[in-house]
């Protein structure tokens, strides 16, 4: 599987991991996922879904009606980060701890050879970061870490510390990937992969080019009357729909060729 398919799965376990258990497994199963595990922890929920090869860890990002969502997302001072270093985000490390101990183990007992991913939207992303660092830390092979929608989640010595893959999504002008503010000392991890205005991924894209990008998509979003574009463009249905039309613009070309 090339790595634009797997984003566009990725993505959509990030999305399934909007769902309970019941309902997110069927799911799982239909992106080629036989096994399945559900955790929910005091407002923090994830999902592991595995087959022969992978093993997938995709955390829920935030709900709007979540008042534990909500509290992590606002506390936006900075801690140490656990059993890693640098400093990151309060909120997000707090969620993380809900969860930890029962993942950890869960991914000690399950792993068994398969290559370990870990994806998320919006707070799952930030999530998902955290942990991969703390798996990264006690020596783990971490093959894929897939963000979408991520806010900055820790400092310059966080993020130099961790050195795993990671494909950092952000979709045109998607404004929660601007927080929180870089003055305050946040900065993003990973590798980006910037959707355009026009649904295509870019690669090694500037600032001044996204800019001017970003203008466009907005002015599009004006033009349509949806005037909360930055807000829109953070959707996860948006990221999986966007980058499914992008994997099969790039399978109509290579079958072109």
């Amino acid at each position: 599987m090339n790595k634009e398919t797997f984003g566009w799965k990725m993505a959509k376990c990030s999305e399934t991991a909007y769902l309970n258990g019941k309902d997110a497994k069927p799911l799982y199963k239909g992106l080629g996922f036989n096994g399945h595990k559900y955790f929910d922890k005091n407002g923090a929920q994830a999902h592991a879904a595995y087959n022969k090869e992978w093993l997938v860890l995709a955390f829920r990002g935030t709900e709007v009606k979540s008042w534990s969502d909500i509290k992590a997302d606002l506390n936006v001072d900075s801690v140490n980060a656990k059993y890693f270093y640098g400093k990151v985000h309060k909120g997000f490390e707090k969620e993380v701890d809900k969860l930890w101990v029962h993942i950890r183990d869960y991914v000690i007992k399950q792993l068994k050879g398969r290559k370990l991913v870990i994806t998320g939207h919006s707070l799952g992303a930030s999530m998902a970061t955290i942990v991969a660092a703390r798996f990264y830390n006690s020596s783990f092979k971490i093959d894929g870490l897939y963000t979408y929608g991520s806010p900055r989640v820790g400092n310059e010595s966080f993020k130099k510390s961790l050195d795993i893959p990671h494909y950092r999504f952000v979709n045109n002008s998607d404004d929660v990937t601007k927080m929180p503010f870089y003055h305050w000392g946040y900065r993003h991890h990973g590798e980006l992969r910037y959707i355009n205005s026009e649904g295509v991924v870019e690669l090694g894209t500037n600032v001044w080019r996204r800019t001017l990008d970003r203008l466009k998509g907005r002015w599009s979003g004006f033009k349509s009357k949806d005037y909360f574009d930055g807000l829109s463009d953070h959707s996860i249905t948006g990221y999986a729909d966007n980058l499914l039309e992008y994997v099969e613009s790039e399978q109509m070309e290579n079958n072109n060729e």
